[in-house]
């Protein structure tokens, strides 16, 4: 980070802007009994050449998908993105941009918001999309909310599939509503379309199914959304991953009528998770409930195309109370890198990049079957992520791994996936980034650790 060190008359001619004579009387508003007045326990100070070796040393102890084959997955993806994006998205009119309220929006950040609806819109398949949520989890929360308001159910059926912490914060959010959350139990990995049918009511405003699911498998979305449309006006939420949209069917063409997904593949890197970016599309008929905000475009009285914010049913704006949603902002700085992420790719190029992402994670998942103990957990179809039940105890894999410089994937049983699992799964997922070399080396890995 740069900065430049004030001097001390640019630091009094501050103290006499407002009024002040030390820093000390800065803070009087501050109790002096939650003040800390001893001092910081801090390392001498360091000459700038001392310091940059000090914190590159310090550096040096991090390790991770920057400089280890990563196979871990989960929500959470190592996809390329240009070096384009990181120089686009590093100018200040971009990086420094406060997210835009009301008449603060300039016709500029609308429309990169409008730009980007309109990429989400045609990669799911869906009629419209808003300016973004905050995360994956949120999203689904949010097109929870949507079904629930457009139709003033009260239950919602959801599948067991599912990421454990987007049903966690579904939770969450839905804890202060008289709302009932009805999971759907899982045949083989998958959601059947039995199982929906069986628990479909007239009390249920939306059926959520995520494909590919926590274990990676493709659900039958035409299925579990034609049961769902059984019932009039019950919707189908689909949570999908934005980079297998290039490839499957989208969810639109599958019957969806919401779509709600985690944007972090779209040109934005790991860090460490976050901040990421939530997706939500629908169809038209659920225009007036979308949470959030939606960005239109229409020609000033000149004839100029212009951009305007066309809803906004925020809590802090008119509708009050009324309001259908407590979202207050977006990731605007995320959305536009994705929108910069979708139009350097283009549909060729994302449609590339899930193309190898299911041709590599094929190759892998039929190398690492060859060995002994190694078991696939699920024999249905898969993106680029699956699940393999291990010979032995998979924080030992996963631990032995990292120490020969490998991120083998996700412990199902772990800390992340609590309440998933108590076996030994492994939960492997592959991107278009990852070499031949580093697949055999996995599986070389896996094989030494299991002898």
């Amino acid at each position: 980070m740069d900065y430049t060190q004030l001097n001390i008359t640019q630091r009094q001619e501050m103290y006499d802007t407002v009024g002040i004579r030390s820093i000390d009387e800065l803070f009087d508003a501050i109790p002096s009994e939650i003040r800390c007045d001893d001092g910081l326990d801090l390392m001498p100070a360091l000459s700038e050449l001392e310091l940059q070796r000090s914190m590159a040393e310090m550096a040096s102890h991090n390790h991770g998908a920057h400089d280890m084959s990563c196979f871990m997955g989960c929500g959470a993806y190592d996809h390329f993105y240009p070096a384009l994006i990181d120089q686009l998205i590093s100018r200040g009119e971009f990086l420094t941009s406060y997210t835009p309220y009301q008449a603060e929006a300039s016709q500029g950040s609308l429309q990169a918001f409008f730009e980007f609806q309109t990429q989400i819109a045609r990669l799911t398949g869906l009629d419209i999309a808003n300016a973004s949520l905050y995360d994956g989890a949120t999203a689904v929360a949010e097109a929870a909310l949507l079904a629930i308001n457009t139709t003033r159910r009260k239950e919602v059926l959801v599948a067991s599939t599912m990421h454990p912490e987007y049903i966690a914060v579904l939770r969450t959010v839905l804890s202060d509503l008289d709302i009932k959350i009805t999971m759907l139990d899982a045949t083989d990995g998958v959601i059947s379309r039995a199982t929906v049918e069986a628990k479909m009511s007239d009390a249920v405003a939306g059926v959520i199914v995520q494909s590919p699911n926590i274990w990676g498998q493709i659900e039958d979305w035409d299925g579990c959304f034609e049961e769902a449309h059984s019932v009039p006006k019950t919707a189908g939420i689909a949570v999908f991953n934005p980079i297998a949209c290039g490839m499957l069917k989208t969810p639109g063409a599958c019957g969806a009528d919401i779509a709600a997904g985690e944007g972090q593949p779209l040109g934005n890197a790991l860090n460490l998770g976050g901040p990421y970016l939530g997706l939500l599309s629908a169809k038209e008929a659920y225009t007036r409930k979308m949470p959030g905000r939606l960005v239109g475009m229409t020609n000033d009285e000149e004839g100029r195309r212009v951009f305007c914010l066309t809803l906004q049913t925020r809590e802090q704006h008119i509708r009050g109370a009324k309001a259908t949603s407590n979202v207050c902002t977006n990731q605007g700085l995320m959305a536009l890198r994705a929108t910069m992420f979708m139009t350097t790719l283009g549909s060729d190029g994302i449609k590339e990049m899930a193309t190898q992402s299911w041709h590599k994670a094929h190759y892998l998942a039929k190398e690492i079957a060859k060995l002994e103990g190694w078991e696939m957990k699920y024999n249905g179809d898969f993106f680029n992520e699956c699940t393999f039940t291990c010979p032995c105890d998979v924080t030992k894999v996963v631990e032995f791994c990292k120490s020969r410089g490998v991120l083998p994937g996700v412990a199902a049983a772990g800390r992340r996936m609590q309440g998933l699992s108590t076996g030994d799964e492994l939960i492997i997922a592959v991107t278009e980034k990852r070499t031949k070399y580093e697949m055999d080396a996995l599986v070389a890995l896996l094989s030494e650790v299991s002898a």
